[in-house]
């Protein structure tokens, strides 16, 4: 029976020769330059609550297998600015989710699911009752940096806090382990988002049975700190090598055709 550390040692292993081959088909600068912006992003020291909503609705709108080409076209335009009051929290809260369907849905239906503006006004809502969020992240100590193994359990500590608060007070969408994990990925918090894909090829290298539940998810999350730890390399980045691994429609532009075409040919031949 294989031990706890050469299970591990064989992820890892399986997780570098994902790394390895990816890198053979990459596109140049464009796969160089989304390595570059993940490895870079960093926690901001402080984030207004208008920053923060404005955040939440664009993870919103992504959300739920939105076409993300359509969704990243509707906010290029500034119609969700303009749905959403440029981000003003105080204006927000007095929107009726119903008056913006009837009015914008012809523009935003990209989105997919008209819920989703009822809710980022509700969102809205919480957070003006709960004050500051950014000051309620920092009372988590979620390290804003993973160095190391300590770092994690301290991460894991923070991030049940976190959602502790977020049950607490109902906060709408986020409350859920992969989306509250998005939004830490997406403001420099050294994690990544648990999404369908990742759980694939999570399964497929052997760090969990399932692609769904709630330990799986953490426990993927967890050894893909893990691994970026020990490769001196952040989680973020891992996160990209398994979006492309998985082949997710937004980020397959950055290797070539031929690498999908190299993956089928193995899968038909095993």
């Amino acid at each position: 029976m294989e031990s706890k550390e050469g299970n591990k040692k064989r992820i890892f292993q399986n997780i570098d020769q994902i790394i390895e081959t990816i890198n053979e088909y990459k596109i140049e600068p464009e796969f160089s330059e989304q390595i570059k912006i993940r490895s870079e992003r960093s926690v901001p020291d402080n984030l207004s609550d208008n920053e923060i909503i404005k955040i939440f609705t664009h993870l919103i709108a992504y959300s739920q297998n939105a076409n993300s080409k359509l969704v990243e076209q509707i906010i290029d335009k500034g119609i969700l600015s303009e749905v959403f009051k440029n981000f003003e929290i105080a204006e927000i809260i007095k929107l009726n989710p119903c008056d913006l369907a009837d009015e914008y849905w012809n523009k935003i239906s990209g989105i997919r699911q008209q819920a989703k503006l009822f809710h980022i006004v509700s969102l809205a809502r919480k957070i003006n009752r709960i004050g500051s969020f950014s000051k309620l992240l920092m009372k988590t100590e979620i390290p804003k940096r993973i160095r190391s193994n300590e770092d994690i359990d301290k991460f894991w500590i923070g991030f049940k806090k976190l959602q502790s608060v977020m049950e607490e007070n109902k906060i709408p969408f986020f409350r859920s382990t992969t989306s509250l994990l998005h939004f830490l990925l997406h403001i420099g918090y050294d994690c990544n988002k648990p999404d369908l894909v990742v759980m694939k090829v999570a399964k497929n290298i052997g760090i969990v049975n399932s692609e769904t539940g709630e330990n799986n998810l953490i426990k993927t999350v967890r050894t893909i700190q893990e691994y970026a730890l020990s490769r001196e390399i952040r989680p973020a980045i891992v996160d990209y090598y398994f979006l492309i691994e998985g082949g997710q429609n937004g980020i397959k532009r950055f290797v070539t055709q031929d690498f999908y075409e190299m993956n089928n040919e193995v899968r038909k031949e095993t």
